[in-house]
């Protein structure tokens, strides 16, 4: 749960727009860390797409003290948090959208208490389909006419221009608001930012 005092009226923002593009984060690498493959040394590719889609259990993908040991180390990032307020204070609505195992997605939700950031879960997991697959944009684009997606993996800011969503890509290093408020401008050019995707 966050404790963190900067975050105490996170869940205090104005009416969201409909009007406003949709902001969609990816979770881990944006705003969350680490990713599953930090405590898994070797993993099974294979596995891991059937358990983000929802295929197999998390019994079936690793033993329990891997399971136990990821809940442990799995940590929301205050600063990026601190951002998707910031965008939802402008009054944009949030999606978490995200190639998760469901059984991690409470720890998440716990996490965030009651913090009010997020409008939709969009979660592979639970959707059945993982990024970069179409079906997955296309589920984006029905929640609303214009979806700014905030991803760390250039393959899927790429797939999300294709099926014509605007993309940032968060790379490690760069000043992603910057990024992001350019993208949400009035004005911004097209369904991707170009120099972000290639």
């Amino acid at each position: 749960m966050i404790d963190d005092q900067a975050f105490k009226n996170m869940s205090e923002h104005p009416t969201q727009s409909a009007d406003l593009p949709l902001v969609a984060f990816d979770l881990i690498g944006v705003l969350a860390e680490p990713s599953w493959r930090e405590i898994h040394g070797a993993p099974d590719r294979e596995r891991w797409h059937r358990l983000r889609i929802g295929a197999i259990d998390e019994d079936a993908f690793w033993d329990r003290d891997a399971a136990a040991a990821y809940r442990a180390c799995l940590r929301l990032r205050t600063d990026r948090l601190a951002l998707v307020s910031r965008v939802r204070a402008r009054g944009h609505r949030i999606a978490l959208a995200t190639n998760f195992a469901s059984a991690w997605l409470a720890v998440v939700r716990e996490r965030l208490g009651d913090a009010g950031l997020v409008d939709h879960w969009v979660c592979s997991g639970e959707l059945g389909v993982a990024k970069p697959d179409p079906r997955f944009w296309a589920h984006l684009r029905g929640l609303a006419s214009a979806v700014v997606v905030v991803d760390d993996q250039r393959d899927n800011i790429e797939a999300a221009r294709v099926a014509g969503l605007t993309g940032v890509w968060a790379l490690p290093g760069g000043d992603l608001e910057a990024r992001l408020l350019a993208a949400l401008a009035p004005g911004a050019a097209g369904p991707a930012d170009r120099r972000l995707a290639r």
